[in-house]
């Protein structure tokens, strides 16, 4: 396959690493944009720049990772999440097409009939859900098309990420609380960035995917397992159940794709 020039925003972000790390390994050109960073420095929802930027860098396709992803902040600003995470998404799929790859969420589900495949219905609970879950319309309006990502760990020096954000909690003094009642299909970052590299080149590929996880496991399972595989002190673990209410307790996906190792793999690797 020819290298291709693969956009991707929201560079500076979790996932924006490990895809771009992956891009550059599959012999691809990655050219990025973020808010703070990358090749072009932006704000891609002010008026006509999602026009210049594409114009600048010129990309053969589009891997779309910017998103206002917090519950908190969604809730408090509906409307610039909407515009994020729904106008965004589609003003990029106007202009791409099928060779826009854009990555939405599990948040999308309430969790009430889980394991969901990616024919299940959205019934977001949170802003934040529904403005991914409207982004998701907007985008395969147009042709564009969806990867649902479940929750995320990997390696990260600034701690995000499920794995990385436990790393840095348990490096303080406080009891770190995690939840038994919800329950997800974590995945490796890099993982997630080798699957979207793949996809990406391949504009007739499916146009709504999952990507799940090897195991369906609770976020206290989660957390006991990354400290059982790093040595870290289980001890300061807390068990408590989740009671907000925009927070569905069972979003597991299930899909085609498959990940190629274990869990207890991936969480050694990080």
């Amino acid at each position: 396959m020819p290298s291709l020039r693969i956009l991707v925003t929201g560079a500076t972000g979790f996932l924006g690493g490990p895809v771009v790390a992956a891009v550059r390994a599959a012999g691809h050109v990655a050219c990025t944009t973020a808010r703070s960073g990358g090749d072009a420095a932006v704000d891609l929802t002010a008026p006509g720049m999602v026009d210049a930027v594409c114009q600048a860098l010129r990309p053969d396709v589009v891997v779309h990772l910017a998103a206002m992803s917090s519950i908190a902040a969604c809730e408090r600003e509906p409307e610039r999440a909407h515009v994020v995470n729904a106008l965004l998404p589609e003003r990029l799929a106007e202009r791409f097409g099928a060779r826009l790859l854009t990555v939405s969420t599990d948040l999308v589900f309430d969790g009430a009939r889980a394991p969901y495949a990616a024919t299940s219905p959205p019934a977001p609970k949170s802003v934040y859900g529904a403005t991914k879950a409207e982004g998701e319309e907007r985008v395969r309006a147009h042709g564009g098309r969806v990867v649902r990502v479940p929750l995320l760990f990997g390696q990260d020096a600034r701690g995000r990420g499920a794995s990385a954000s436990l790393r840095q909690a348990l490096s303080g003094s406080a009891p770190v609380v995690l939840f038994p009642n919800e329950y997800r299909t974590p995945l490796h970052a890099a993982d997630v960035a080798r699957a979207l590299t793949a996809l990406v080149v391949d504009p007739d590929g499916p146009g709504l995917l999952h990507l799940a996880g090897p195991e369906r496991v609770s976020r206290w399972q989660f957390g006991l397992r990354f400290c059982a595989a790093h040595g870290l002190p289980v001890s300061r673990l807390v068990a408590a159940d989740c009671a907000d209410p925009l927070r569905p307790r069972d979003v597991s996906l299930v899909g085609e794709w498959q990940a190629g190792r274990s869990l207890d793999a991936m969480l050694a690797d990080c």
